[in-house]
Order: structure tokens, then sequence, then C-alpha cells
């Protein structure tokens, strides 16, 4: 077993884990993950409606099916030239869209007229999906460290004919100087990226129990952060691309003890490890979900719904 995930190119340490955490299953996991992810997209309804999208599209020849968790969300099962080179496409009234991405905002459900942070932004897919859950009313404080990413944020952005969000190319551990107090917050926390081997397959490799710690503490920092400038009944929504228990579970469960918080259910997805490495965990933590390339056909992702009491 740990031979044929050495022979798929895992480091030693990283093989050895994924064994300890799920036995036989993480053969089909990596296996999962060495097939290249369906093209997802999702509907800008701020430009149209979803029928009338899905009708322009299937005269085309595209064939797609739906996100379950994501009612304008949908994946390609028969592309006969690229989507990006559609009138459709280049007129904003679709967004590329990996569909594990799109749960996030679902599970935040902005509404119009609040006041939302995203923490780390670029390049713009979950922030303009919550821009178009709010109606383009309310604002959206959108961070990001990179200049680059930040720009093509902005090309993303108005593209779409998102308005209501404000760019701040700066790390989202300055948010409190905004003086700002929000209703929600999105943090698709900076990580390993273990879950989207597909995309970069050097991680299997290259990451070390280094990266993770480095990772986790910055996950730490950016969600007391994120807590001391949430409203009181305020929710959070802490995501990652990450398979390590490390930078999932085991920071949720420093949340819990360390801050006045509960855990709200979310549908989709399995239920979070509760014993990971044999280290017991609150049952609490089953409410926040994983999902998996050989379960779910998407990249590795963690999700978890933080209220604030």
């Amino acid at each position: 077993m740990l031979e044929k995930l050495f022979s798929l190119g895992y480091s030693k340490t990283f093989a050895e884990r994924y064994y300890k955490l799920w036995g036989e299953r993480a053969l089909s996991i990596a296996e999962a993950m060495e097939r290249p992810l369906p093209r997802c997209f999702r509907v800008n309804t701020l430009r149209i409606e979803v029928p009338g999208l899905t009708k322009l599209l299937n005269k085309k020849g595209f064939q797609f099916k739906r996100v379950p968790w994501a009612r304008e969300g949908f994946c390609l099962t028969r592309e006969p030239f690229s989507i990006t080179s559609t009138p459709e496409y280049l007129s904003g009234l679709l967004y590329i869209q990996e569909a594990s991405s799109m749960y996030p905002p679902v599970a935040l459900e902005p509404k119009p007229g609040e006041v939302v942070a995203d923490m780390a932004a670029a390049p713009g897919g979950k922030t303009s999906y919550m821009a178009q859950l709010m109606e383009n009313e309310g604002i959206i404080y959108a961070f990001d460290v990179g200049e680059e990413r930040l720009k093509e944020t902005r090309l993303n952005l108005s593209r779409l004919g998102i308005t209501n969000t404000v760019l701040i190319h700066k790390s989202s551990l300055h948010i409190d100087e905004l003086g700002v107090e929000f209703d929600k917050i999105l943090l698709d926390a900076p990580c390993t990226g273990s879950g989207t081997i597909h995309k970069n397959p050097e991680r299997k490799s290259s990451r070390t129990m280094e990266d993770v710690r480095f990772c986790q503490n910055l996950q730490m920092k950016l969600l007391e952060k994120g807590l001391s400038v949430l409203k009181k009944g305020g929710i959070l929504v802490y995501s990652t691309c990450s398979l390590e228990p490390e930078e999932n579970e085991f920071v949720i469960q420093w949340v819990l003890d360390n801050f006045n918080v509960e855990l709200l259910p979310l549908r989709h997805g399995e239920p979070a490890l509760t014993n990971p490495f044999g280290i017991e965990l609150s049952e609490e933590i089953r409410k926040a979900r994983r999902f998996y390339p050989d379960r779910h056909g998407t990249s590795g992702f963690f999700v978890t719904k933080i209220k604030k009491l």
C-alpha cells in the first residue's frame, strides 16, 4: 500500500500520514487525485438568469450537470470547444470555478446589504460569488497580499459587473485597522494545498511538516483577527484546500477551546475527522465538512461554519 503511494510520487512522510488517516482508502484518494477534474462554472446571475445561460450554452453543444451544493454551479460533461472563448464567458455571464470552491460562499449565505470580509480574496472566485449572492448590495472588503493576483481579481470583478467590493492590497492580519464590524467573514485560508495535487503534482514531494506548521500558525492568527472584528451572532466560514488535519480539525479544535463560538451544521461533504492520528477531538467537529476527490469528484477541501456567541 505504502509502496503504491511512493510510486505515485508521495514523500515517505506524507504517504505514511495518509495511510494512518485513511488506511486503504488513502490509495483511492491519491489515485483520484491523478485524474484531472471536470471543468466547472458558475452562472453570473448579476448579468443573466440560470435558464437563460444554460439554453445559450446548450445551443452551442455544451453539456453539463449541476453542482449539488450550488444553485448557479455546473460541471461540463461535454465541451466541444473551450468555454472561455465563448462570448458568454468574455462578457461575464459565467465564471470558471472549481465545484468545491463554490461551497464556502454558499455556506456563508451573505445577504444583500450586509458588511462582509473576504480575508484572502485573489483571484476573486469566492468574492464574486458572494457579491452575486448579495445582489451587488452591501459591501465586501476583499484583502490580498499579492499585487499581481489583485490585478487579476480587479479584472475578474469588472468583467462580472461587480460594484460592491473594495479591494485592499494588504494582509488581512491588518483587518482590525479598518475599524469595521462585520456581519459575515470568509477565510479561505492560505494552506499547503495538498488537496490540489491534480493541479500541482510537485506538492506530493516538495511539502514538509515545516510547511504545514507554518500554515497552521498563520491560519490561527488570521482566525483570531477575523473573530475579533466579527459581530456577536456573526458567521465566519473557514476553508482550506488542504488534506492535513493540522490545518483543519486541529485549528478548529483550537478555536473551540479559545473563543466563545459554536459550529453550525453543513449539509454537504463528509463529516470532518474527530480522531486523526489517534488524537481525540470534540464531537462538535463532525459539523465541519471534508470533500474528497474519490467520493465527491472535487479537489480535497475542508469547510467549517463558525458562529460567534
